[in-house]
């Protein structure tokens, strides 16, 4: 009864924000947003049953969200000139490149998912890189930058 519950309450919630954001309404609009809301609160509450890992965000850690904002308005202007810069001179897009830097990703601890967890969102939000893999056993995180981000004003 439970997971009916909750799938109820994401179908309801999604369906919504579908028919929100789609803007159109004709007679369509209400017939997709109930298919596709019922697809994506199956597949949610499909994969919540399968994971019942948890996940603990470490204080140290926790303290490094408040620098997350002030990250993505300096990458944000960061690309916006990278990309002028590239315009202006008429050459092809920039493609970018991909760096390993140094992490902890540890084990299956709740605290060590969670530090996992927390580094990939917190590097995702900037508008100039993305979290593309951990690998546990070199202790590092490879994330793709559009424009390079010197040495030492990463987030983590």
């Amino acid at each position: 009864m439970r997971a009916f519950l909750r799938w109820a309450v994401w179908w309801v919630v999604l369906a919504l924000l579908w028919l929100l954001y789609q803007g159109e309404y004709n007679r369509i609009e209400p017939i997709a947003a109930a298919s596709a809301a019922a697809i994506a609160a199956t597949v949610g509450v499909a994969v919540r049953r399968q994971e019942r890992a948890g996940l603990r965000l470490e204080l140290g850690w926790a303290a490094r969200a408040r620098s997350v904002p002030w990250q993505v308005v300096r990458e944000f202007v960061l690309v916006t000139l990278f990309l002028g810069r590239a315009l202006r001179r008429r050459r092809t897009p920039p493609t970018g490149g991909f760096r390993t830097l140094a992490f902890p990703t540890g084990g299956g601890r709740p605290a060590e998912r969670g530090r996992r967890v927390f580094a990939a969102l917190a590097i995702t939000y900037s508008p100039n890189s993305y979290v593309v893999d951990m690998d546990g056993d070199e202790q590092v995180v490879v994330v793709h930058t559009l424009s390079p981000v010197p040495p030492g004003r990463e987030l983590l």
